[in-house]
């Protein structure tokens, strides 16, 4: 528990942290004229600038409206008069190649202007300006095998080299905010799927999602640049993501719909692991697969979650708590990534990144859910387990428990005897153990009836009970006999104790004053790591025994020279 105290606030100071940090960035002053390229743009087709037809005008930033199976276009426009000091143009690119043409000179290239394999990828460029090029004709060549990425490059920002830099790390405070926090739900989730009480093919589904979620925010960093300059990679790495995106989350779905409703889930799985499967295949073959694929992967979506959220509604109407908890990031999430959807490949709204990583928070509310079902289910197994201990710490009392006289028996001698011989093995006289016998107690029962007797045997018991401490142990050893087994007690003071005893066992009448009785008791002590468990039984019965032979009513010692005590007392029998 403390373990997970600790992980979970180290979480959270994390991310208020880091959050911290990325608020102060986007509260740092911007300077320039921070313009952006949205005058009066013009396109052409590769053919078309060679035949030199006019230019055709075109709403900038939208992706000029080529043919089909165009793969190359010419976009231009002026800069304005007044230009800032150091000018630069901050560039967005996607699954393209392009140059910057200022007047007859190329002043910019990235990639060359033919197929490459798994395209271009997705990449943010700071193209410096010369001085004194206000008023001038700026031209970009672009080339791309897709039509829904050709000529499309957002909106492109001019101002000074600095603020150029300060605007990309801008962009990135949605993402860099979300990432810890992102990280904190997931550390949380990896901490309660150790418990045991946890359903752990939810947790672990849950899980994949929040990983494969912050992979693709990473991926849609502008200042992952910075680390790692592989756009193929980068762009690999986002488009995988966002295939397994709405997989991994209707898995999570199906695990938490209701059995009936499992079937219609379990086809939306279907439908997104074949799509992901086509167009991975496709990409690796060199059909740009991936990238083609989304359009159908963001026409799906609504369509898939739909029936999704349907399975969702139907089970948490049925009182299904885990349906309701997560419909809330499935609203969210689908709505988002349709709408970013439709900005890719329709760009009927431009703005800058994702709206996706904004739904974050949603999954709070499931993480939240989550958690404190977990700790209602850990203290039910907790309140459970307790019961359970206190069940079987009640059998077992019961399995070395005499019925009659309240003692233990045999089975709990055993236990704590070998207890105590493990623990002082190779001492002498660590504890001592003292050998009870009620003296004539056959004539108790055939003079007042074994019901009788039995009345006396517990009320001896208690009469002893009550007379030695609570750790000492008080066991029926058979029929009229008992032992004491004394923790941490020498044989001299056995022998007093053995002896209080017998006084008070003599003075107190017992069966509502009637009877009164005697005992005889036998005292012998642990003799260290030459003594065992059997020879310090027998010893403490022939001191018993001892006791009763020399006139009862009487405490008995084991002597110093045992043999010769025993054989003395063998001797004197046999003449007898």
């Amino acid at each position: 528990m403390q373990l997970k105290s600790a992980l979970k606030g180290t979480a959270l100071l994390l991310w208020l942290a880091c959050s911290l940090f990325f608020v102060c960035i986007l509260l740092l002053p911007m300077r320039g004229i921070a313009a952006e390229l949205a005058g009066q743009w013009f396109w052409q087709t590769e053919e078309g600038v060679e035949a030199g037809e006019p230019w055709r005008p075109f709403d900038f930033p939208q992706n000029p409206p080529v043919e089909s199976d165009t793969q190359q276009v010419w976009l231009k426009t002026n800069l304005p008069q007044d230009m800032p000091r150091d000018a630069s143009l901050l560039i967005q690119s996607r699954d393209q190649a392009f140059e910057v043409w200022l007047g007859d000179s190329c002043i910019y290239t990235y990639g060359e202007m033919r197929p490459a394999f798994m395209s271009y990828g997705q990449r943010w460029h700071i193209v410096s300006i010369p001085d004194g090029s206000g008023g001038r004709e700026l031209r970009i060549h672009a080339y791309s095998a897709s039509d829904a990425t050709l000529g499309y490059f957002g909106q492109i920002w001019l101002d000074g080299n600095v603020e150029q830099v300060l605007r990309i790390f801008r962009q990135d405070v949605p993402y860099l905010m979300n990432i810890p926090l992102a990280v904190f739900m997931l550390v949380m989730m990896m901490i309660y799927a150790t418990s045991p009480a946890a359903p752990k093919r939810l947790y672990n589904s849950f899980i994949a999602f929040i990983t494969v979620f912050i992979i693709w925010m990473i991926c849609a960093t502008n200042s992952k640049q910075y680390v790692l300059d592989a756009p193929l990679f980068w762009r690999f790495s986002m488009q995988m993501s966002e295939y397994l995106l709405p997989l991994l989350a209707n898995i999570v779905i199906f695990q938490v719909v209701d059995r009936s409703y499992k079937k219609m889930v379990r086809w939306t799985v279907l439908i997104y692991a074949v799509l992901l499967f086509i167009t991975v295949g496709a990409e690796f073959l060199g059909f740009n697969g991936m990238s083609r694929g989304r359009v159908l992967l963001y026409t799906c979506l609504p369509l898939l979650e739909m029936a999704a959220l349907y399975a969702i509604a139907r089970s948490a109407h049925q009182g299904n708590m885990y349906a309701r908890a997560v419909s809330v990031p499935l609203l969210f999430m689908a709505g988002a990534g349709t709408l970013d959807g439709i900005s890719l490949y329709r760009h009927w709204y431009v703005v800058d990144g994702y709206l996706l990583p904004y739904t974050t928070f949603s999954l709070c509310v499931f993480v939240a859910f989550i958690m404190r079902h977990q700790i209602k289910r850990e203290r039910m197994l907790m309140n459970r387990e307790a019961g359970l201990k206190q069940e079987v710490s009640q059998a077992i009392e019961k399995a070395t428990m005499d019925n009659l006289t309240k003692c233990y028996n045999r089975n709990k001698l055993e236990i704590v005897l070998a207890t105590e011989i493990l623990q002082h093995k190779n001492e002498e006289e660590p504890f001592s153990v003292i050998m009870l016998d009620i003296d004539f107690f056959k004539t108790v029962n055939d003079t007042y009836g074994h019901e009788v007797g039995d009345e006396v045997l517990a009320g001896f018991a208690e009469v002893i009970r009550h007379n030695i401490k609570k750790k000492d142990v008080l066991v029926r050893w058979g029929g009229e006999e008992f032992i004491i087994l004394f923790r941490h007690c020498t044989g001299e003071e056995a022998m007093m104790i053995a002896e209080r005893l017998r006084q008070k066992v003599e003075s107190t009448p017992l069966y509502d004053g009637k009877i009164r009785i005697t005992c005889s008791l036998g005292v012998a002590s642990w003799h260290g790591a030459d003594d065992s468990e059997t020879q310090l039984l027998k010893r403490v019965d022939d001191a018993l025994y001892m006791a009763k032979r020399t006139g009862r009513n009487r405490v008995c010692r084991e002597p110093k020279s045992n043999l010769h005590w025993f054989k003395n007392l063998y001797s004197d029998e046999e003449t007898e």
